[in-house]
């Protein structure tokens, strides 16, 4: 097991700022709210060191995307690394074990990534999610009539945000039902382990989780390899063919295990984002419920306004410089889409949710360039069925009071766990 990258011993800046001391991405009302601190720092400190999370914070949109695009200079290789560097009974559990998970899509950059996201994203273009489209509209059907049969009130994040998603891409990787929960407690727990602030009781229990479950994955994975089925690491088998030069046994585990462990969460959390704020607004409600709204576009608004993924991370990998600030070989870096989303610079009042905004599908949200994020397509396509048949079924559909939202602190995925509805 390679030293994490969360694990450098380079030195801190000497001076950090006023806003650099101060933010703190765990802090209550910034996990509530993250929004009028990253707009006054973008505004007078568009890039500052945290000395909490031991990162520099990049805010403006051109420079967000400006490094997302560079990956020669800004190395995507911590983005999975735990930023909370891990305990010693933790690391133990990972080094005397078989846990192997190469840095393959999202943490690879290495010239090997376009081979590996053309080969492990076919399966995932477009015209082989089309088949999904049946299952997503009965799953997220079945779903609203079992909350309305319960009575006139429900939590739309426990009662669909969170579920829909997760059977879906359950589905696509051909996990049976009855392994469900145990896959979605996996998922949920590794947003805590990497980008959470876990105690080192809460590592070793988290640890031991992944470990568990990569070999779930690697059952799943064999099993496959004996008969083949209509799901995800079927297809990637036939697609292998036996040849390692195209993907080894090793890689296919490895991008199932990642699959499974995190490519539904930012869809439940982009879901749950979205409905909150249109049901927090009654004109916007309304205009889906009569038509008048675009739902396609509302959602790229959506999706800009409160992105599920926040911030992600980059490694300096020689002395840089972004908006006049010098930042040396081997710092951290962590690009904030919530800010660069709302840089007034590329979108005009930005703190408004403009459901007709001709520019929303700018947003950073799914990342840029090389390492834009392969299942856009399928989280857009279940967004907009939940907001379209919620609309159809439930028109009087309107936030309860005096149900504060509740998130789940990290730095870079922000969705609601509680989101009680009426009609």
């Amino acid at each position: 097991m390679r030293l994490l990258a969360s694990e450098k011993t380079e030195a801190a800046p000497t001076e950090v700022s006023a806003i650099g001391r101060a933010f703190d991405p765990f802090e209550p009302d910034f996990v509530r709210d993250p929004y009028p601190a990253l707009a006054e720092a973008q505004r007078t400190e568009p890039v500052f060191y945290a000395p909490v999370i031991d990162s520099w914070i990049v805010t403006r949109y051109a420079t967000v995307r400006s490094v997302l695009r560079d990956t020669a200079r800004f190395s995507p290789r911590i983005v999975s690394d735990p930023l909370t560097p891990l305990c010693p009974v933790a690391r133990d559990i990972i080094v005397n074990s078989e846990f192997d998970v190469p840095g393959l899509l999202v943490n690879n950059g290495t010239p090997s990534h376009p081979h590996c996201r053309k080969f492990f994203g076919e399966p995932l273009k477009p015209h082989h999610l089309a088949r999904l489209r049946p299952f997503i509209e009965k799953t997220v059907a079945r779903h609203i009539d079992r909350m309305m049969a319960l009575g006139s009130s429900a939590d739309l994040a426990a009662g669909l945000t969170w579920d829909v998603p997760a059977l879906v891409l359950f589905r696509l990787l051909g996990i049976p039902d009855e392994d469900v929960p145990q896959v979605k407690d996996y998922a949920d727990s590794r947003v805590v382990l990497l980008w959470g602030r876990p105690t080192p009781e809460e590592q070793t229990r988290l640890t031991q989780g992944a470990l568990d479950f990569f070999r779930y994955t690697t059952n799943l994975v064999h099993a496959r390899m004996e008969k083949l089925e209509e799901d995800y690491p079927s297809e990637l088998l036939r697609q292998r063919d036996g040849d390692d030069a195209k993907a080894s046994i090793r890689d296919i585990i490895a991008v199932t295990f990642n699959l499974l462990f995190a490519g539904h969460e930012t869809t439940s959390s982009a879901s749950a984002n979205i409905l909150s704020a249109i049901l927090s607004r009654r004109e916007l409600w309304e205009g889906v419920v009569d038509g008048s709204i675009d739902i396609p576009n509302l959602v790229e608004e959506g999706l800009r306004f409160d992105p599920p993924v926040q911030a992600w991370r980059r490694l300096a990998t020689e002395d840089v410089v972004l908006d006049g600030v010098g930042i040396p070989a081997g710092s951290h870096l962590l690009l904030h889409f919530a800010a660069a989303n709302r840089d007034p610079e590329r979108f005009e009042q930005p703190e408004v949710f403009d459901p007709t905004r001709g520019n929303a599908g700018q947003h950073t949200s799914f990342g840029v360039g090389a390492h834009f994020c392969l299942g856009a397509t399928l989280a857009k396509i279940e967004i907009e069925t939940m907001i379209r048949q919620l609309a159809e079924k439930l028109p009087d559909l309107r936030l309860a009071p005096d149900h504060p939202p509740l998130y789940l602190p990290n730095t870079s995925f922000r969705g609601l766990r509680r989101l009680v509805v009426e009609w």
